[in-house]
């Protein structure tokens, strides 16, 4: 009869041990990962809804102030994701809706600077050109940010923009400015529509000129899992 070695069948059980535990441990990291990142999804989500409510409460004070909320409609849409910088010019919603909202034009006219109130509070909002960077942008400085300048005292535009907490830009729509000689489209939507493109920074099928989303695109294929603010009664 052969003599058995169980130093050896001690190592043979101990590398099996060790594989088991290699993978226990695998197992409990993948599920460890999981929960972290499902934690700073929720923790995301509840940012965007928080930085959409503050918007809107600032849309609501514009529009007690001027009598409307910003015209700045879908014919002026940039594109969600950040790929350049939001300028200059102006011409795009969400410089349009920053400027606004820090009191530099009125709710249709983009051309005549004011010395506006300043309607959102920037230091609970993240822009997408912050303040630690002023010289990708020279009218961000927080020391001259929508501080008003000159006779008559007027507010110096920046070509910035509110993001969301996955870096996109947040999407606002109300009301075309209708280009010259043509007629303004008659806007639909009960009110202004503003919502972040959510964890995909996706959005297609934007809302129409009328303000309105066809069918069940607002809640399918990109647009499932955006967010959208909820207007104040």
């Amino acid at each position: 009869m052969p003599f058995a070695h169980p130093h050896r069948r001690s190592q043979a059980f101990t590398l099996l041990e060790l594989l088991t535990v290699m993978g226990v441990v695998a197992v409990l990291m993948t599920i460890t990962i999981t929960i972290i990142r499902g934690a700073k999804q929720r923790a995301s989500l509840a940012q965007a809804r928080s930085e959409l409510a503050i918007l809107v409460q600032a849309l609501e004070e514009y529009k007690r102030h001027y009598g409307d909320y910003p015209w700045t409609g879908p014919s002026t849409a940039l594109n969600v994701r950040v790929t350049g910088t939001v300028g200059p010019g102006l011409t795009t919603v969400p410089a349009r809706l920053l400027n606004a909202l820090i009191g530099v034009y009125g709710p249709k006219d983009f051309t005549t600077r004011l010395n506006g109130p300043m309607f959102a509070d920037v230091d609970k909002l993240t822009l997408e050109v912050p303040f630690s960077t002023p010289t990708a942008v020279t009218t961000n400085l927080r020391t001259t940010f929508a501080v008003p300048t000159g006779t008559p005292p007027t507010k110096p535009p920046a070509n910035n923009s509110f993001v969301d907490p996955w870096g996109n830009r947040y999407l606002y729509f109300y009301k075309s400015v209708p280009l010259p000689g043509r007629p303004a489209v008659t806007w639909a939507a009960p009110s202004f529509v503003l919502y972040s493109a959510g964890p995909d920074g996706a959005a297609t099928l934007l809302p129409g000129a009328n303000g309105l989303f066809a069918a069940a695109n607002q809640t399918t294929g990109d647009n499932a899992d955006n967010i959208y603010a909820d207007k104040l009664p």
